[in-house]
């Protein structure tokens, strides 16, 4: 998506932000190959993933328990639906932004991605294709 009404400073944040895993001692960062994923890949049988949350939602902060609730009921719906995952967290390494809790959701790709971010009022969300590298879908 070209044009965004996403700020500068917001964009430079998701840009910068580390996307972590639970259980793992590795994360995500846009633009940059993360190689942990294949073994991931090939246990799952994907070619893909997304980094998904409920928190926030249009980068409006809320209330810690609101953001809980969101991600309780973001991850019973992937569970109706089927999908696997893994929680995580994104983190500001400069700390100007909450860490974010969200979900790297197995072999979802990236138009179902769009769609799940624009359910839970995203402005955007990650997706990561066969190449293992983590790149930001705009929503907005």
């Amino acid at each position: 998506m070209a044009d965004t009404v996403l700020p500068a400073p917001l964009l430079q944040a998701y840009y910068s932000t580390h996307y972590g895993i639970e259980a793992c001692d590795w994360h995500l960062q846009l633009g940059q190959p993360q190689p942990a994923l294949a073994a991931y890949y090939q246990r799952h049988a994907v070619q893909c993933a997304a980094y998904l949350t409920a928190c926030n939602p249009l980068g409006e902060l809320l209330p810690d328990h609101l953001n809980a609730r969101r991600m309780a009921q973001l991850r019973q719906a992937l569970q109706r639906a089927g999908w696997s995952w893994l929680n995580g967290q994104g983190h500001d390494p400069d700390g100007d932004w909450p860490a974010e809790d969200s979900v790297l959701v197995w072999g979802m790709g990236e138009s179902t991605a769009r769609a799940w971010g624009q359910q839970w009022s995203q402005n955007a969300v990650l997706h990561i294709g066969a190449d293992m590298v983590p790149q930001l879908v705009l929503l907005r």
